[in-house]
């Protein structure tokens, strides 16, 4: 006890440096306690369902010549087969995530669009999902059954009994709104999900048999297995049977393996809504781990230099009769305490940040609530064992130095080898900030450069009215709009910037290697598409409305074949030398070759790419270019158009500028949180040189005083100090530019077209931080050159 209160009085006693320290930590502590309790949430994904070690989704892997990819779907009722097959097996069902748009009641002059599951009944023991009301199993043949959760009911139907409630959708891909039938009311689903929805459509199972000639629809499939079944044995089995049930002359033979449904948060193999990236999060905890190294050496230096201070108490302690470990063990409580506090501060930091978390990421942490109590006790528990570890290298260091050169403040007779230890804390810390600040610098020049780099089409002021079915009441609706003041431009497509293909893909041979495959994807659109996106010509014409029909081939030959317009690279790539004449592989008469265009986003390299004449009629999404100007009128008046003419269907706008921006979300948060991972970096660095400058000035306080008094000018102290600093500052440049290198290098790796790692982002990197260092070196020789050398040398 009595210990304990020597500890807390010391702390309190020097003020300036347990604020230091308790700041440093807690900064450290906090960014940690935030990051981590980011990756819980992110790896607690699908692991909530009952039956979750034993759920997997079934994986297409399309081996075919320089086109190998894996797909989530896979052909429909696969699983019914399987299930049938195998024993192993103990439940199947087809589930698939879509976005369901209802009206709650037949009065409703607004539709809501929400998060849905489409599967069979089986879905319901597959994923333990808990019944509140109502007996979903039995359907009600005729209309889609829906099972809503409570959180839905309460919203829409409060105090209602709302089995057997009839609601309308206001699908916009049908030409007619259909019935749905509530029956059933379960408990909220997991949020941490990638199964997340409000209501469930229960449906029949699809009538159509699994093909035999390795062709078929797609729909997205799982499994659940018994308990003790090895899932890679499986696999094998899988494919083994699958080869035995095609047809002996079936060319190309498709593989499957079984996803956990575990990992397809983070593997989403495809475009997905709810969708996770384990590298990004990766990254995120090394940053935190690094800016908490840097908390760490901070700590070391500056206690280090206070305890300096209290050397000669410390050793009359000892010359009294106390033992080594006795010093030690005394100044590690002062340590644990001060991890303590530490720890106790950044836990209000933590309560603090995270529902500024939560709304810059844009939804709450729920798994980490649920848990927040055992995690906030394991990380105080976790803060005291590493008070201990790192209090014992200045408690070691202090402990032995002599009693006799301690109480004459002889404090230069520490070794050398321990000096060496602070100048390798030192570099260490600066390397740690070279480091992350080049990985700002980094993530920050690419999305510049994808924000900024030209797409090949102008997408300013250009509305997007998403794809939507016209019916047949009205044929004109892009009439309609072309009418109005201020639109110069409209077109009907089947297709929109950011979705890549958007009619239909084919693959062709690689004509410059013929052992492999070539995706081609073809765009759909009318006529006005290359004037609205203001798509380049370079060569032949660009399409005209006689293009909509089919071109008439001569007898034997395949007919369907459509004029087209091919790009720049496409043509390259397949040789597309002459226009007007039947390229028989791509089934297309090109008419016009046209510039480059990015149809997805710079991840992604630019795949071949047609464009062909198709009259959208029936359905389609429409793009508008508006006059400069004109885009709030316009939006208006076309919503006005939308709304009176299918007041039955949920339409969406958007600007195309803000869908590709929208591309880009993940990079922009990046920015950030690295700016705000540099700074602590920064900071927290500046504070360890604080601690070590502070300490060589407690050891050479009699040395100033001495140079002062043989006319040494402030400058001269200023530079006599910096000299080391800047020694140290250019061997952390030295080691972190190469490995500041290879991971920028490996994550401008994720990007088709990215900026490459610049020499200036070391110059810029290595700028910041020799000018962080001496400001803060300078800071204190300064001062110290400022203090009167009476007082020093009276003191000696």
């Amino acid at each position: 006890m009595n210990s304990f209160k020597l500890a807390l009085r010391s702390i309190i006693k020097n003020r300036q440096y347990t604020w230091i320290n308790v700041l440093g930590l807690s900064m450290g502590f906090s960014l940690c306690l935030l990051v981590f309790a980011l990756v819980i949430e992110e790896n607690s994904y699908d692991k909530s369902w009952k039956n979750a070690d034993h759920l997997f989704r079934i994986v297409t892997m399309d081996s075919t010549a320089g086109l190998e990819r894996q797909m989530s779907r896979t052909f429909v009722n696969l699983s019914t087969e399987l299930i049938q097959v195998f024993p192993e097996i103990q439940n199947e069902a087809r589930i698939e995530s879509r976005k369901y748009y209802l009206k709650p009641n037949a009065i409703s002059t607004q539709s809501i669009g929400i998060q849905a599951l489409e599967s069979e009944t089986n879905i319901l023991d597959m994923l333990s999902i808990k019944l509140l009301e109502g007996n979903p199993k039995q359907l009600v043949h005729g209309k889609t059954n829906l099972l809503i959760d409570k959180k839905f009911k309460e919203k829409y139907f409060k105090n209602e009994n709302v089995i057997g409630k009839v609601i309308q959708s206001a699908d916009p891909y049908t030409d007619q709104p259909s019935d749905y039938i509530i029956t059933g009311v379960m408990d909220n689903l997991p949020y941490n999900s990638t199964l997340r929805a409000s209501v469930i459509a229960l449906v029949p199972k699809i009538s159509m048999e699994l093909s035999k000639d390795g062709s078929g629809y797609y729909s997205e499939q799982f499994v659940q297995l018994k308990p003790g079944t090895p899932r890679v044995d499986l696999e094998q089995k899988l494919n083994h049977w699958y080869k035995g049930y095609l047809s002996p002359n079936t060319k190309h033979v498709t593989s499957f393996r079984l996803q956990p449904i575990q990992d397809i948060y983070m593997e989403p193999l495809g475009s997905a809504e709810i969708s996770g990236n384990q590298k990004t999060t990766n990254i995120f905890v090394g940053v935190a781990v690094l800016v908490f190294i840097i908390s760490c050496i901070n700590f070391i230096n500056i206690y280090a230099v206070r305890t300096v201070k209290k050397l000669r108490t410390l050793h009359i302690y000892k010359i009294l009769g106390a033992s080594r470990p006795q010093m030690i063990r005394r100044m590690l409580l002062e340590t644990i305490l001060l991890f303590f506090i530490s720890a106790l501060c950044s836990l209000v930091l933590f309560k603090f940040g995270l529902s500024q978390l939560e709304h810059f990421i844009g939804y709450d942490l729920a798994y980490v609530g649920s848990i927040q109590l055992p995690l906030l006790l394991a990380f105080l528990t976790i803060s005291i064992i590493i008070g201990l570890l790192i209090g014992f290298y200045p408690a070691w260091l202090i402990s032995g130095i002599k009693s006799s050169d301690a109480l004459k403040n002889k404090l230069s007779k520490i070794p050398n080898a321990e000096v060496f230890i602070k100048k390798i804390l030192i570099t260490t810390q600066f390397s740690i900030a070279i480091i992350v600040i080049i990985g700002l610098i980094t993530i920050k020049s690419q999305l510049s450069y994808m924000q900024s780099a030209p797409l090949g089409m102008k997408i300013k002021n250009v509305l997007n009215i998403d794809y939507f079915n016209k019916g047949t009441q009205n044929t004109n609706i892009k009439d309609q709009i072309g009418q109005l003041t201020g639109v110069e431009s409209v077109s009907v497509a089947a297709w929109t910037p950011t979705i890549g293909s958007g009619y239909l893909a084919k693959t062709v041979v690689d004509k410059d290697d013929p052992g492999k495959n070539i995706q081609v994807s073809f765009i759909g659109g009318d006529v006005d598409l290359s004037k609205t996106l203001g798509i380049q010509l370079v060569k032949g014409r660009l399409l005209t409305p006689e293009d909509y029909t089919h071109v008439e081939m001569g007898a034997g030959e395949d007919g369907g074949v459509n004029n087209a317009l091919v790009t720049e690279s496409t043509a390259r790539k397949l040789g597309i030398d002459k226009l007007g004449i039947l390229y028989k592989d791509l089934q297309i008469i090109p008419v016009g070759i046209i510039k480059d265009f990015h149809s997805e986003s710079f991840r992604l390299k630019m795949v071949p790419t047609v464009i062909l004449a198709k009259d959208f009629n029936g359905s389609g999404n429409i793009l508008i270019k508006v006059a400069e100007g004109q885009e709030q009128q316009i939006l208006r008046s076309v919503s006005k158009i939308i709304q009176r003419t299918y007041p039955d269907k949920h339409v969406s706008f958007q600007w195309i500028d803000e869908l590709i921006a929208k591309q880009y979300e993940k990079e922009n948060k990046q920015v950030q949180l690295f700016i705000l991972f540099s700074a602590l970096a920064l900071l927290i660095s500046a504070l360890g040189i604080t601690g070590l400058i502070m300490q060589n000035l407690e050891q050479r306080t009699k040395e100033i005083g001495i140079r002062k008094v043989l006319g040494a000018t402030v400058l001269d102290i200023s530079h006599l100090f910096s000299k080391d600093y800047l020694i140290l500052t250019s061997l952390a440049i030295f080691i972190a530019c190469p490995i500041a290198w290879y991971f920028s290098k490996k994550w401008l790796e994720d990007y088709a077209y990215n900026v490459g790692v610049q020499w200036w982002f070391f110059i810029l990197a290595a700028a910041a931080t020799f000018l962080i260092s001496m400001i803060t070196v300078n800071i204190q020789t300064i001062r110290a050159a400022l203090s009167n050398p009476v007082d020093s040398l009276r003191n000696e």
